[in-house]
């Protein structure tokens, strides 16, 4: 993201809780394809397989406009926000750590340029698994202020569900995600090389 872009954009702070009908649904995903939006997952509690409601504490970026048009999509799906805080980043400079995720995804995949020497990646469970895949992925706190699922999105293509997730306000502790991916398996491979050279713990 250009420096003239993030100088004329919208900084929300927001909490969200998700109900348990939308566990199974990538409405976080769909905020960012949908909307161009840059979203960090600050904190979030998602028990796995569950009855009780999620919620998620987000800092989105944008245009004004995408801003609005995805709190508005948040309140269309009967989402409850509990805390919503907007500034322009002309007034305070604050900007999401890696928030420059188009020219990231531009060096990375100059620098894959989508490989076929295998690196370490489990081919047969990609190859299994051509359209779907599940995993666990720990986020480290040098990573709490970074995009990273954003970046499974915006960088490889993937449409992402988070089925479980652990990650507080407290710094000093790791966090975590499950995630359902889907994608071709181009697509996959791709989000897993992504996960891993950003020096990532997954497993499959």
């Amino acid at each position: 993201m250009a420096i003239s872009t993030i100088v004329n954009s919208t900084l929300g702070d927001i909490c969200i809780r998700i109900p348990q009908h939308y566990h199974r649904q990538p409405v976080l995903s769909r905020l960012i394809s949908r909307y161009a939006l840059t979203v960090n997952i600050a904190a979030a509690l998602l028990e796995t397989d569950t009855r009780k409601d999620g919620w998620f504490n987000l800092e989105i970026q944008g245009s004004y406009q995408q801003v609005e048009a995805g709190i508005s999509y948040i309140q269309g799906l009967n989402i409850e926000i509990h805390q919503l805080n907007l500034k322009s980043l002309e007034e305070d400079r604050k900007t999401l750590n890696s928030l420059c995720l188009s020219s990231y995804c531009a060096g990375f995949h100059a620098n894959t340029k989508m490989q076929t020497d295998e690196e370490d990646l489990d081919w047969n469970v990609v190859q299994r698994q051509t359209n779907r895949a599940k995993f666990h992925v720990c986020i480290p706190k040098n990573y709490r202020y970074s995009p990273v699922i954003a970046g499974l999105i915006s960088c490889c293509g993937l449409t992402v569900n988070i089925v479980g997730a652990s990650l507080n306000t407290n710094t000093k502790d790791e966090g975590w995600f499950d995630l359902e991916i889907w994608g071709n398996s181009q697509q996959i491979v791709l989000g897993l090389r992504y996960l891993k050279q950003l020096g990532l713990q997954i497993w499959l």
